[in-house]
């Protein structure tokens, strides 16, 4: 118990920056990513933006802890989709955590997600 709790303490005690949101239109779905997904996710979202669809996007560089505003960003979303490069790990935790519906988006091939493929499935969460 003492051991568990000290650990727990440590990981408590860390100063992990508060997540920042690129959202220039007051977006009612935001995607949310990590690691090696960023590069796809933003060109996604570029693409979506430039024909007209407010999207918002995040990147969590910090998963344990998890910023401290990560439950307050996820909830002023109607929407959240997590794309993942595994079987929605992330995903899982988010709604364990924060009790938010997030969609996942899950792609196990070991290639990297492509921009026009995102898009398209970003655009029906929108729509959906």
């Amino acid at each position: 118990d003492l051991m568990v709790r000290t650990r727990q303490a440590k990981i408590d005690g860390i100063t992990v920056p508060d997540l920042t949101v690129d959202d220039p239109h007051h977006a009612h779905t935001l995607v949310l990513g990590w690691g090696s997904t960023y590069g796809p996710i933003t060109a996604a979202v570029r693409r979506l933006r430039a024909a007209g669809e407010p999207i918002a996007q995040a990147h969590l560089r910090h998963l344990n802890p998890f910023p401290r505003n990560l439950g307050t960003v996820l909830k002023a979303y109607d929407k959240v989709v997590i794309p993942e490069m595994n079987l929605g790990q992330l995903a899982t935790l988010v709604r364990a955590k924060y009790l938010v519906d997030a969609h996942s988006y899950n792609q196990v091939n070991g290639m990297p997600f492509k921009a026009e493929q995102l898009a398209a499935a970003l655009k029906e969460a929108i729509d959906g």
